[in-house]
């Protein structure tokens, strides 16, 4: 995904150069969907916030031992989760199921090359299809849709098989074609919303 090779070339520059000016770029990169990731499970930005803040600064401290990370994407959204998870626990001493409790929010889509044979009232309520999501399809479209991951990265960061993630995002396709009346087994019902629902 362009997504995915973009942020990993931001990290593999600043592996190289371990200069602050690579630094910032690899942080602004991914620090708001690393936050936006952290408030599904804490619900609090500013909580979410310092979270992130942490992992950066642990990246920063070690950024000679950064040759030893294999996947940056995987590793900074597991960082993020395992600190956020331990906040919960230490606040509130109870267990947190990340596909049951999370408090997903997801973009608002904008048309795109992509997106651009969707009526205007259909788009609107394709967006409104995905808000409905169950938090389990929720998460994982998000994830996948939106933070650009792939498969597998979302299911070591969720903790689950690579199955499962198939599934969901089974799941999440065929709510959304249900809610809005299309029949994906027929290829004439909108082609451009066919594309965007998956394209996953």
């Amino acid at each position: 995904m362009i997504l995915e090779h973009k942020g990993k070339h931001k990290f593999i520059r600043f592996r190289e150069e371990r200069s602050q000016e690579s630094f910032t770029d690899f942080f602004n990169y991914y620090y708001h969907r690393l936050t936006q990731f952290a408030t599904t499970i804490l619900r609090s930005a500013l909580l979410s916030e310092e979270i992130v803040l942490d992992v950066f600064l642990k990246l920063w401290e070690q950024r000679k031992t950064t040759d030893t990370i294999n996947n940056i994407e995987t590793y900074l959204y597991i960082s993020v989760r395992n600190k956020a998870i331990n906040v919960l626990k230490d606040k509130q001493k109870f267990h947190f199921d990340m596909l049951e409790n999370a408090h997903v929010r997801l973009s608002g889509y904008k048309a795109s090359a992509e997106t651009e044979l969707i009526e205007h009232e259909l788009f609107e309520a394709l967006q409104e299809a995905v808000s409905q999501l169950p938090a389990k399809c929720k998460i994982i479209f998000k994830l996948i849709r939106e933070d650009g991951l792939t498969r597998n990265e979302v299911a070591q960061i969720l903790k689950i098989s690579v199955k499962t993630v198939d599934n969901q995002v089974a799941i999440a396709v065929r709510k959304i074609a249900d809610q809005l009346h299309i029949d994906l087994s027929n290829p004439k019902n909108s082609p451009g919303l066919m594309t965007f629902l998956l394209a996953l």
